[in-house]
């Protein structure tokens, strides 16, 4: 009999959904057990394996970064595009002179530290790029880190090149300043590319950074996560920015009914609160 002709069955996707929750904090329910067969049938396809059983021992047998990496570029979610929920940018423009007055320590180092976390294909951090070389102060210096659990769509991030399709989501003011024509492709240019710095990061691991951000994008990532871990990666969150500093979620996301030291401004925008 054909491997995918056998369904998964519960016992095998519990194991299965328990090892994506434990290691990278994503909730798969019941009604996504078909999904999750399909991506892993593909897999098994490319190893030879004949059972989930042989792959799941393969896969957690012992440190080989191969197999896990290529089995979370499978099951995560990779979707975005240009000055997607444009509003959150239309936010900091009309805003910077609120947002400068809340968060001191940007004007007295002249410098804004953003962190893009979850950046996808990179669509999320270079609209970033391009934002701030827009409407900031020339001289003031913009840092961008851009993270992804998925090394496969991270690659793809730091590469900088898109299809066509790109003209459809941004300004042709912006596409003929900051990317250059590649064939059928666009490439973002070092003008924009040289802020921001790509890495592989599990956000469920502990925050590292020795320094704090101004700006956090995390949108359209915790609605993967179960209650438990959205409380948890907020806190996170709010430990690594200064008092003034901003968190943007996605617009299918709240902090309702999550204990936390953030300020409501509007849907989906938070400020940390306190002094520096």
């Amino acid at each position: 009999m054909l491997l995918n002709m056998i369904p998964i069955n519960n016992n095998q996707f519990e194991k299965f959904r328990t090892l994506i929750y434990d290691n990278c904090g994503i909730h798969l329910n019941q009604v996504k057990q078909e999904l999750l067969q399909g991506k892993l049938d593909k897999l098994l396809r490319k190893y030879s394996l004949e059972s989930y059983d042989e792959y799941y021992i393969m896969l957690t047998a012992g440190p080989n970064k191969q197999y896990w990496r290529e089995f979370v570029d499978e099951i995560t979610v990779h979707q975005s595009s240009f000055f997607r929920e444009n509003n959150h940018f239309e936010f900091i423009r009309s805003q910077l002179r609120m947002i400068f007055e809340k968060n001191p320590r940007i004007t007295r180092n002249n410098e804004i530290r953003v962190w893009s976390a979850g950046c996808s294909t990179g669509e999320e951090p270079y609209t970033l790029a391009m934002v701030f070389k827009e409407w900031l102060p020339p001289d003031m210096s913009v840092k961008i880190l851009a993270t992804d659990i998925s090394s496969r769509t991270l690659a793809l991030a730091q590469g900088g090149i898109y299809s066509g399709n790109i003209k459809k989501d941004m300004d042709p003011y912006y596409l003929m300043r900051y990317f250059a024509r590649i064939g059928e492709n666009y490439e973002a240019t070092a003008y924009i590319k040289d802020l921001i710095i790509f890495r592989l990061f599990n956000l469920m691991d502990p925050f590292p950074f020795q320094d704090t951000f101004d700006i956090i994008f995390c949108r359209n990532v915790m609605i993967y996560f179960d209650s438990k871990v959205q409380q948890e990666l907020v806190q996170k969150f709010h430990a690594v920015m200064p008092a003034g500093g901003l968190l943007f979620i996605g617009h299918s996301e709240s902090l309702l009914n999550k204990t936390h030291g953030f300020e409501y401004i509007q849907p989906t925008i938070y400020m940390k609160q306190g002094k520096q």
